[in-house]
């Protein structure tokens, strides 16, 4: 991790962070849906600005951005079930996890992210809605940023100090 400043500076412009959220909207979508998207995808810009905040900060900083990556995460997962009852979507629970292959927590944390990004920046990736077409991997995407962000912790952890 290094403070060199954030590699998505897009993230902190609310006017476009708004714009990415609503694109997700379904067109076809009554007020209700509306709001369940606009909730879903306004905390996936959140778990996306703490896990590049976590990866961009001095290292004095990396443990208490982790911990608030990971709660972020373990936040909309906890609201995920709800949001989908309340939006008459199914919530199938979120897609296994892919084998992490990456050395590092930092890199994994990375692709997490980038995949996560990928999805906001990617409205019409559910024609039929975000949440009707694709919950589980979005789950699943979320599930991945708050893993690799406790293992970044438990990375930059002294366990030796310990005894």
């Amino acid at each position: 991790m290094r403070g060199t400043g954030p590699r998505r500076p897009w993230l902190y412009d609310p006017s476009l962070g708004g714009v990415l959220v609503r694109a997700h909207r379904s067109p076809a979508a009554g007020a209700a849906s509306s709001v369940v998207s606009d909730v879903v995808w306004g905390e996936v810009l959140g778990v996306l600005r703490w896990a590049e905040a976590t990866l961009t900060c001095p290292p004095e900083l990396a443990g208490g951005t982790a911990w608030r990556t990971a709660a972020a995460a373990a936040g909309l997962l906890r609201r995920l079930p709800g949001l989908c009852a309340e939006a008459g979507v199914a919530w199938p629970g979120p897609a296994p996890a892919s084998p992490a292959g990456e050395p590092s927590a930092a890199q994994r944390l990375r692709r997490a992210a980038d995949r996560l990004a990928m999805r906001l920046c990617s409205p019409e990736e559910g024609g039929a809605g975000p949440l009707r077409d694709a919950v589980a991997d979005l789950a699943g995407d979320v599930d991945a940023v708050g893993a690799a962000a406790i293992a970044l912790l438990a990375e930059g952890t002294d366990w030796t100090a310990a005894g």
